[in-house]
């Protein structure tokens, strides 16, 4: 008797049975459900960061050149040798006004598409109302109007 009720104990413990699979299953399934949205936005935060930042190192270049030479300067050239560059993905668009002496920059990530507007006689960001990113932009690119 004693050798029927140790046989029926070892058969149990045997291994998981078919509704505690699912169980870990359906867990499994819940979490990656809440995990791989947060995932998604993250990687949003990082390309709209990304494009902030090439907003402001451009917009201190420009500052920068136009200590060094009274104006701004109308081509990405001399940006470009002056340090100005954007990150992979990234469009920037600036825009000179020299009547007024100020300037306004356009900016997004292709992937992201969250434009950002900047201007130098508002003191710094503003809402990007109305803008868009430029359909068919090369990524990589800083163009100077």
């Amino acid at each position: 008797m004693l050798t029927r009720i140790m046989k029926q104990r070892d058969d149990r413990d045997a291994g998981f049975t078919l509704i505690e699979l699912l169980v870990v299953v359906v867990i499994i399934g819940i979490l990656a459900a809440i995990a791989i949205p947060v995932f998604l936005n993250q990687r949003n935060a990082a390309r709209n960061a990304s494009v902030e930042s090439d907003i402001r190192n451009i917009a201190t270049v420009m500052e920068t050149y136009y200590t060094q030479n009274d104006a701004y300067p109308t081509a990405a050239a001399p940006l470009q040798s002056a340090g100005a560059q954007v990150s992979s993905g990234n469009y920037v668009a600036v825009t000179v006004d020299a009547a007024t002496g100020s300037y306004t920059m356009e900016g997004c990530n292709i992937e992201a598409n969250t434009p950002y507007a900047y201007d130098s006689a508002g003191g710094g960001f503003v809402a990007a109302t109305g803008t868009t990113c430029p359909t068919g932009a090369a990524a990589d690119t800083i163009v100077v109007n």
